[in-house]
C-alpha cells in the first residue's frame, strides 16, 4: 500500500508541472472533429453540472447577498458567467 501511496504522489508532482508555454494556441484554426467530439462529449456536459451547481450557490447564497444589495453580482457570477462560456461559444473553440 506504501508503494501504491509513493508512486500516486510522485505520478501527480511529475504531471503537475504541466507548462501553459507549450500549449497550442488553436483561437484563428478551425476546430478538429476531435475537439468539436471532446467539447460536445465532455466540455459542455460539466458546463451543464457546473452551471446547476452555480445556480444551487446562488439561490443558497441569496439570505446572504439580498441584504448586501450583491445578488445581481452573485448572479453574474455564479449563472451568467458560466452559461456564456460553455453555451454561447462556438463548438470547439474554447
Amino acid at each position: 500500500m506504501r508503494r501504491v501511496i509513493t508512486f500516486l504522489m510522485i505520478s501527480f508532482f511529475v504531471l503537475s508541472f504541466n507548462p501553459l508555454v507549450f500549449a497550442e494556441d488553436n483561437s484563428s484554426k478551425n476546430p478538429s472533429v476531435g475537439e468539436v467530439l471532446g467539447d460536445i462529449l465532455w466540455i459542455r456536459p460539466l458546463g451543464v453540472i457546473g452551471t446547476v451547481m452555480g445556480a444551487t450557490a446562488y439561490v443558497i447564497s441569496l439570505p446572504v447577498t439580498t441584504p448586501l444589495k450583491k445578488a445581481n453580482e452573485a448572479s453574474q457570477v455564479l449563472i451568467k458567467d458560466p452559461y456564456k462560456h460553455y453555451f454561447k461559444r462556438p463548438l470547439g473553440k474554447m
